[in-house]
């Protein structure tokens, strides 16, 4: 099929030829772009957040808390689970088909002058460019890679946030946590205050070195704030100056209780900074959060589980997760069957361990290729490096995987459990082949 060089579908193709130019940190193709097109992230205020996990979570509810409070609210994630639509969001509403098309030419034809762009720098350059020709109150911007030199970091915010800091991307963050950590710490500007949700040294200690370098005040999540699970399962906030009680939190995990607390002290601070935000507004903006993927739970012939997990510490958050669901709720599920795939895009990824510590939680693990534009862990490198268990299988083509997944938690009248996870692409392609059959999600 020929596609007209002015269609959305050309558009689309044009950009997804940047994928194969691979990561490239730096800010000097991003910042000559973004001042040609007049530097469009200078029209607005922000929130930047940077972390290893539960950025996107962290990136969500504080734009869904700004748009209740009445702002018009941008929101940049990446990566997309389905359509590029995904990553540039106002008021929860992904971007149009027309408009998207529209800013892919115009940023074109600054390439076709000579400038250099990645797929994550000129998904970047969209998103500031979409925000200003939109004229939004506040945006929310979430970093792709690290933090010092990714494409996001021009920017200026009312407030940084830094989730955690744990071992992902080694190949270009450095392969020790305090490496990561300076990564990550890149984000920090110079009086802007900082939320931060690090707690072990020596990270800890890099985030609190570069604050005070920057003179940057900084709160810690245990220290200056703090959320309590209780019994009912509700969660208690407890904050530098505010507290809320009794909220309930669409999204699984105790992970997700943490991330909350971060979300709440970043609103927090920008209370400080003379953004008003009702507590009524705090409330419902919390409870309208949804973010797929991220421990979602899908109904139908089976429980689905299916979870971005791509790296220790999400494997760690998942395997609390399934310990407290099979502990509860969930100890009559059975089969429990885990699909599983990796990326492995700086060839530094430590697969086999990953899989190693979940796949006791599975009767079955099948292991497949996921879906998508990064470098996939291959079945034959799986054989290759071994480790694998007896109950393990391999299948290369992700969707006769699943269907193998989905015969063994839901044939012959069985009530099982099928998790997936490993990779975001392979989440969100699953969730959604499991939509259009009919689950539902909780």
């Amino acid at each position: 099929m020929t596609l007209k060089n002015n269609s959305f579908d050309f558009a689309i193709t044009y950009l997804s030829s940047f994928q194969f130019h691979g990561f490239r940190l730096g800010l000097e193709r991003i910042t000559a772009v973004l001042s040609t097109m007049g530097n469009p992230h200078l029209s607005y205020p922000c929130i930047h957040v940077a972390g290893t996990n539960g950025k996107g979570s962290v990136c969500a509810t504080v734009a869904s808390i700004l748009t209740k409070a009445g702002f018009k609210t941008g929101l940049y994630t990446s990566p997309h689970l389905v359509s590029l639509r995904e990553r540039f969001r106002i008021d929860g509403e992904e971007i149009g088909e027309e408009a998207l098309g529209r800013l892919i030419f115009k940023i074109k034809s600054l390439v076709d002058r000579g400038y250099e762009l990645s797929y994550f720098e000129y998904t970047t350059a969209i998103a500031m460019e979409w925000f200003r020709q939109e004229g939004v109150d506040m945006a929310v911007f979430e970093t792709g890679l690290g933090g010092r030199l990714d494409a996001t970091n021009v920017l200026t915010p009312l407030v940084s946030v830094i989730t955690n800091v744990s071992f992902d991307h080694m190949a270009y963050l450095g392969t020790t946590l305090s490496g990561i950590a300076h990564e990550k710490a890149g984000i920090i500007k110079t009086g802007a205050p900082v939320v931060s949700g690090v707690m072990d040294d020596p990270p800890r200690e890099v985030i609190r070195a570069r604050c005070r370098e920057m003179n940057a005040p900084l709160w810690e999540l245990r220290r200056d704030f703090d959320v309590e699970v209780k019994s009912d399962g509700l969660l208690d906030y407890k904050g530098h100056d505010m507290e809320v009680c009794d909220i309930r939190l669409r999204l699984a995990g105790a992970h997700q209780a943490l991330n909350l607390a971060l979300s709440l002290a970043a609103c927090e601070r920008l209370m400080e900074r003379g953004v008003s935000l009702p507590m009524t507004a705090i409330k419902d903006g919390i409870s309208k959060v949804f973010w797929p993927c991220r421990a979602e739970f899908l109904h139908g012939p089976c429980l689905a589980l299916i979870d971005g997990a791509h790296n220790p510490a999400g494997v760690q958050a998942l395997n609390a997760l399934l310990a407290d669901f099979v502990q509860n709720e969930g100890a009559e599920y059975h089969p429990r069957v885990l699909l599983w795939a990796c990326s492995n895009e700086g060839k530094d990824k430590d697969f086999v361990s990953m899989l190693s510590d979940i796949a006791p939680f599975f009767e079955d693990v099948i292991v497949t290729e996921p879906p998508g534009p990064r470098h996939p862990v291959t079945v034959e490198e799986w054989r290759a490096r071994g480790g694998l268990s007896d109950a393990a299988a391999l299948e290369k083509d992700w969707q006769r995987a699943l269907e193998a997944a989905l015969s063994i938690a839901s044939v012959g009248g069985r009530r099982g459990l099928m998790c997936v996870a490993g990779s975001l692409y392979l989440a969100g392609a699953v969730r959604e082949r499991l939509i259009q059959s009919g689950f539902t999600p909780s």
